[in-house]
């Protein structure tokens, strides 16, 4: 006997257990219809909630792939206002999404320091420097061609960023607050450099501006030398020791690229892509192939300015050529991060120079 019935035996009148059983399998049931119930409410919950989240999940990867696809700002307004000119790698790889500004615009320690070669006429080219006469078979020069890796860690902003930024010597104290760097740190004297280095003013010929923006730059080039245009740069084979100095020697196939009017841009020295962009009457632009002793071949874009009457007296590539103002042209080699912009119809007259 179940000590549940020997319990109830010794009470003093008789009990019927089978209501009590009855009631107990009714509650049984009833919360097992609950539990079943509430199982396929969750289910059901579930379900939608599931169905939701892959939803969601599908409209943000469709959506990141149609921002991934959609053109950087940057990038449509190069193609809308110059649709047959491709973008030179010198540009393309400085554009990238968001406008993040780079601490680490400064050049190595012992590097050389553009600025202090530059000049109005040359920018800050500086390297090597040569007279028009030179540019034939056989001459050989003493030359290294260094990648410029430290420039292109400074990109491109959009437009509205770099406007919304200062850029004047007046607005020191705001624009070194906004890259949080103290006035006295090295960072903060190479933003005066070059920002004083783009205000001074332009010689006599000369037409120079500082764009801050893929888009000011752009406008500015189309402004000189229209919308059929086209970018020139220097090309190396890349090797181990590019950087070294060696003795090159100009090979058969020089050509003159441009005898008119040429656009420069120099890569500058800021937390944010700038380029000094210049352009200055009766300049010529050639294509120069060279080969260096250990046989890595450059084609150098190297720029003339035909008539120096107008520059400073103590101009650095004048100094190194011993020449004085008005005394013959100044050329010079546009390095890693320099280009010139030439209108399309000069690529196809150009002519190759017949040897001196």
């Amino acid at each position: 006997m179940h000590a549940s019935t020997s319990a109830l035996s010794v009470l003093p009148f008789p009990i019927n257990l089978q209501p009590i059983r009855f009631c107990y399998h009714q509650l049984a049931n009833s919360e097992l219809q609950k539990i079943k119930y509430l199982s396929v409410v969750m289910e059901f919950r579930f379900s939608k909630m599931f169905a939701f989240l892959t939803l969601t999940t599908l409209v943000a990867m469709a959506s990141h792939a149609a921002a991934v696809r959609q053109p950087l700002p940057q990038l449509s307004y190069w193609n809308s206002v110059l649709p047959n000119t491709p973008m030179p790698k010198a540009f393309s790889e400085l554009v990238h999404p968001g406008d993040l500004v780079s601490k680490n615009f400064l050049r190595p320690a012992g590097a050389e320091n553009q600025l202090d070669k530059a000049t109005d006429a040359l920018g800050p080219c500086a390297g090597l420097v040569l007279m028009e006469k030179d540019l034939r078979p056989g001459k050989t020069v003493k030359y290294g061609f260094p990648r410029d890796t430290t420039s292109k860690s400074s990109r491109f902003v959009s437009r509205p960023t770099a406007e919304s930024i200062p850029f004047s010597s007046n607005k020191m104290e705001e624009i070194l607050r906004r890259f949080s760097l103290r006035p006295e740190s090295a960072e903060a004297n190479t933003i005066k450099e070059t920002i004083d280095y783009c205000e001074m003013p332009a010689m006599k010929g000369e037409e120079r501006y500082c764009a801050t923006s893929l888009e000011s730059l752009v406008d500015f080039a189309t402004s000189e030398l229209g919308s059929n245009i086209r970018t020139m740069s220097t090309e190396v084979e890349r090797g181990a020791n590019n950087d070294v100095e060696q003795t090159y020697t100009i090979t058969d196939g020089v050509k003159v690229l441009a005898e008119d009017k040429v656009v420069t841009c120099h890569k500058m020295s800021y937390p944010f892509a700038v380029f000094l962009c210049h352009a200055i009457e009766k300049t010529r632009a050639y294509m120069v192939p060279m080969e260096g002793a250990d046989g890595t071949k450059a084609n150098a874009v190297i720029i003339c300015h035909r008539d120096t009457s107008k520059f400073a007296p103590n101009n650095w590539g004048l100094s190194q050529l011993h020449l004085k103002p008005g005394e013959g042209p100044l050329c010079h080699l546009l390095s890693d991060g320099h280009l010139t912009w030439l209108r399309e119809k000069n690529l196809d007259d150009h002519y190759i120079v017949s040897v001196a």
